[in-house]
């Protein structure tokens, strides 16, 4: 029986994070009375700007990855996102090319995530492609200047339970569990669940994304992800993220 890893992600609510940017402003250059003292004003204002750049640098990192092919040379991959910036990145988006031995792209998709509050990290996993089987697959995120937004860090949103995989019979296999809410208010229109199937040294071999209707504040419900065209695995992992 195949082993299985239960993990809930970390909420990554639009409707939370939909703050107003505040403005920066930067340090004015000091009037010396001497050329000495002014060389000196401007280079500590510098610094003071570097320093701020350097401590508000907003980014989200694609921090692990994993794919496989299907026999109609179709991607199946599953990615682990992170926000390393002090602010909620919205609508970050998630890039999937595929290269053949030559380095020519067969094929490029584009997937859009909801958003990540600071030091979030969320899953996804998904197909991508064109048919024709890659020989490699780059992963990269991109966010737009306008898409960070303060917002509070990232508290633990979601439980997930009872998980199992049943194989069908046909070459599908249903990932299926519980997920309950652990907001104490603050219903989800629709929750998106992923699941990551990893191989016998842990690495990401492909996965699969489902999701949930209406979860309620503080309620708990099933959910069932289909799988199509599985590669071999050992285990699996579910997250779960708000898609609302």
């Amino acid at each position: 029986m195949k082993g299985i890893i239960q993990k809930a992600s970390l909420v990554g609510c639009a409707a939370v994070l939909a703050l107003a940017v505040a403005g920066c402003s930067s340090g004015s250059e000091t009037e010396g009375k001497s050329d000495a003292a002014g060389a000196l004003g401007q280079t500590e204002s510098a610094q003071g700007s570097a320093g701020q750049q350097e401590e508000t640098k907003n980014e989200v990192v694609v921090v692990e990855s994993g794919w496989s092919v299907d026999d109609q040379g179709y991607v199946h991959y599953g990615i682990v996102l992170e926000n390393e910036g002090d602010m909620a990145a919205m609508f970050p988006a998630v890039k999937i090319t595929g290269k053949d031995a030559d380095g020519n792209v067969v094929s490029s998709d584009e997937q859009i995530l909801m958003g990540l509050k600071p030091g979030q990290r969320v899953a996804w996993a998904g197909q991508a492609g064109t048919g024709t089987a890659p020989a490699t697959v780059e992963f990269g995120v991109n966010v737009s200047e306008s898409s960070w937004q303060k917002a509070e860090a990232a508290e633990d949103a979601f439980e997930i339970s009872g998980t199992t995989a049943q194989e069908s019979g046909f070459g599908t296999v249903n990932f299926v569990g519980e997920i309950t809410s652990l907001l104490e208010d603050g219903d989800l229109g629709m929750v998106a669940v992923s699941v990551l199937l990893r191989d016998g040294s842990g690495a990401i071999v492909g996965g699969y994304s489902g999701f949930v209707n209406n979860l309620a504040a503080g309620s708990t419900t099933s959910f069932d992800v289909l799988g199509y065209g599985v590669p071999a695995y050992e285990t699996f992992e579910v997250f779960a993220q708000s898609w609302t």
